[in-house]
Protein backbone atom coordinates (compact mmCIF):
# COMPACT_ATOMS: atom_id res chain seq x y z
CA UNK A 1 0.00 0.00 0.00
CA UNK A 2 0.65 3.40 -0.58
CA UNK A 3 0.31 6.37 1.60
CA UNK A 4 -0.73 9.97 0.59
CA UNK A 5 1.60 12.27 1.44
CA UNK A 6 -1.27 14.06 3.67
CA UNK A 7 -2.42 10.19 4.90
CA UNK A 8 1.55 9.98 6.23
CA UNK A 9 1.32 13.51 7.59
CA UNK A 10 -1.51 12.64 9.35
CA UNK A 11 0.77 9.33 10.91
CA UNK A 12 3.40 11.88 12.12
CA UNK A 13 0.86 14.05 13.72
CA UNK A 14 -0.25 11.16 15.75
CA UNK A 15 2.68 10.07 16.50
CA UNK A 16 3.81 12.96 17.87
CA UNK A 17 0.57 13.40 20.18
CA UNK A 18 0.85 10.27 21.61
CA UNK A 19 4.69 10.84 22.37
CA UNK A 20 6.27 8.74 19.97
CA UNK A 21 9.05 10.98 18.33
CA UNK A 22 11.75 10.08 20.54
CA UNK A 23 11.21 6.25 19.34
CA UNK A 24 11.60 7.04 15.63
CA UNK A 25 8.29 8.38 14.58
CA UNK A 26 9.57 11.44 13.03
CA UNK A 27 9.99 11.99 9.12
CA UNK A 28 13.50 12.68 9.65
CA UNK A 29 14.03 9.45 11.22
CA UNK A 30 11.85 7.19 8.66
CA UNK A 31 12.45 5.48 5.27
CA UNK A 32 10.96 4.23 2.47
CA UNK A 33 11.00 0.28 1.47
CA UNK A 34 11.45 -1.03 -1.83
CA UNK A 35 8.49 -3.39 -2.77
CA UNK A 36 7.47 -5.54 -5.89
CA UNK A 37 4.50 -4.48 -7.40
CA UNK A 38 2.29 -8.17 -7.18
CA UNK A 39 0.90 -7.91 -10.77
CA UNK A 40 4.44 -7.77 -12.40
CA UNK A 41 6.46 -9.49 -10.09
CA UNK A 42 9.68 -7.88 -10.93
CA UNK A 43 12.30 -9.15 -7.83
CA UNK A 44 13.58 -6.54 -5.95
CA UNK A 45 17.46 -6.40 -6.20
CA UNK A 46 19.38 -3.53 -3.81
CA UNK A 47 22.58 -3.49 -2.09
CA UNK A 48 20.95 -5.15 1.05
CA UNK A 49 20.10 -8.22 -1.14
CA UNK A 50 23.43 -8.10 -2.89
CA UNK A 51 24.86 -8.10 0.50
CA UNK A 52 22.87 -11.00 1.84
CA UNK A 53 23.43 -13.15 -1.01
CA UNK A 54 27.31 -12.40 -0.96
CA UNK A 55 27.09 -13.76 2.94
CA UNK A 56 24.61 -16.35 1.79
CA UNK A 57 21.70 -15.59 4.11
CA UNK A 58 19.43 -17.88 1.91
CA UNK A 59 21.54 -21.01 2.29
CA UNK A 60 21.61 -20.39 6.19
CA UNK A 61 17.62 -19.49 6.29
CA UNK A 62 17.36 -22.90 4.31
CA UNK A 63 19.65 -24.79 6.93
CA UNK A 64 18.12 -23.58 9.52
CA UNK A 65 14.29 -24.16 8.30
CA UNK A 66 15.51 -27.98 7.34
CA UNK A 67 16.99 -28.16 11.10
CA UNK A 68 13.94 -27.25 12.71
CA UNK A 69 10.91 -27.96 10.61
CA UNK A 70 11.04 -31.96 11.15
CA UNK A 71 11.29 -30.91 14.86
CA UNK A 72 8.31 -28.48 14.84
CA UNK A 73 6.26 -30.85 13.10
CA UNK A 74 6.70 -33.83 15.23
CA UNK A 75 6.14 -31.89 18.27
CA UNK A 76 2.45 -30.84 16.67
CA UNK A 77 2.25 -34.42 15.50
CA UNK A 78 2.49 -35.25 19.20
CA UNK A 79 -0.09 -32.39 20.44
CA UNK A 80 -2.96 -33.81 17.98
CA UNK A 81 -2.47 -37.47 18.78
Amino acid sequence: PTLSPERLAGFHARAAKAGMEPYGSTPEQMHVVEHTDPSTFTPVRNEWQDFWDLVQVPKLLALVEAATHSQFEDIEADRVQ
